[in-house]
């Protein structure tokens, strides 16, 4: 009798929890995958964005040239001849044994995005503060969840997909192309 009742008492938990909460998800986070990348040609920069799984909002977040090219590698199935930075990391992760839990973006202070990547090893959780590029790239060969805190959508997303060549958020509002590596 205490196995069934055990046994309901998993069951009830498990349809009471909301889906994201099952797949890694910690309260007043969106899960997310990586939409794509463009080219802000104003300011010469790559954008990296990031699309809800479950909606169709997005987030742009403006990065580095070469953590474009390591986010585009994974994308397009493309490794690199050599092993770069996030390579090396992800090798370093499963080589003692470790995993990433999710990659998560957290913040938006001064114009900076930030973004935390929790890694388990051996029954216990680390955070590690990253730059969402790092993170996201990591995270895609690795084959973690991504997501983003709530308020980054509510500030600075994009509430429908961009049309034509413009992506339009109240945070910024940049013309971008095609981003092509």
């Amino acid at each position: 009798m205490t196995r069934r009742l055990a046994l309901l008492l998993a069951l009830l938990c498990l349809a009471a929890c909301p889906g994201d909460a099952r797949d890694g998800a910690e309260a007043g986070t969106v899960a997310v995958r990586v939409a794509g990348l463009v080219l802000d040609e104003e300011a010469d920069s790559p954008v990296v964005i990031l699309e809800e799984v479950a909606g169709k909002r997005r987030l742009p977040i403006w990065i580095g040239l070469s953590e474009a090219h390591s986010i585009a590698a994974v994308l397009e199935s493309h490794p690199a001849p050599r092993p770069n930075a996030h390579d090396l990391s992800k090798r370093l992760i499963e080589g003692m044994g470790g995993r990433v839990e999710r990659v998560v973006v957290t913040a938006l202070r001064e114009g900076v995005y930030f973004a935390r990547i929790d890694l388990a090893q051996n029954g216990r959780t680390i955070a590690v503060d990253a730059r969402p590029s790092d993170a996201i790239a990591i995270a895609l060969r690795l084959e973690a969840p991504l997501f983003v805190v709530e308020a980054l959508f509510e500030t600075n997303g994009i509430d429908a997909k961009p049309s034509g060549r413009e992506i339009r958020g109240r945070a910024a509002q940049r013309q971008v192309g095609a981003f092509r590596l």
